[in-house]
């Protein structure tokens, strides 16, 4: 998970990169009464795409070490109850990533075939729902790691 971990750190830094970006041109265009045009063309278009890449990419990762839940609940039952709801949870939470990852590469598909391209910058967009759809079944595959060998890296 080590690449989708850098990746979602990647989008963070061009996500901050690209806000700050825009919050600067943005006063010094009001600063000049617009006399100084040096706003990005996209930048919204750019921040969501690297939003959602970052929240996906994170997603897997985030699976394997053991996402939050309700530990006040969890912990006050007995240890093979609680281990047993960890992984019903588990495997739950595996089938949805799994569903999820199928609707998302039927997107990605659909994208692809009609050739949807962003509004403002005009990139494909199937890229990036591929790459949500490739991090959905990496984090139905951790859950169900999670699930079957609790306890254990893989």
């Amino acid at each position: 998970m080590r690449v989708t971990d850098g990746v979602a750190a990647l989008s963070l830094a061009v996500l901050l990169a690209v806000v700050a970006g825009s919050v600067t041109t943005r006063a010094l265009y009001d600063a000049t009464g617009g006399g100084v045009n040096l706003l990005v063309p996209g930048a919204i278009e750019l921040a969501g795409l690297s939003l959602s890449l970052m929240v996906f990419a994170a997603l897997p990762g985030a699976a394997l070490r053991g996402l939050a839940r309700v530990d006040i609940l969890i912990d006050g039952l007995p240890p093979r109850i609680a281990g047993t709801l960890t992984r019903l949870w588990d495997l739950t939470l595996s089938v949805a990533a799994g569903v999820l990852g199928w609707l998302l590469l039927a997107r990605a598909r659909l994208e692809w075939s009609a050739g949807h391209l962003s509004q403002d910058l005009g990139w494909p967009l199937w890229p990036v729902t591929g790459f949500a759809a490739l991090a959905a079944v990496l984090m139905m595959l951790a859950t169900l790691w999670r699930a079957l060998w609790p306890g254990r890296r893989p």
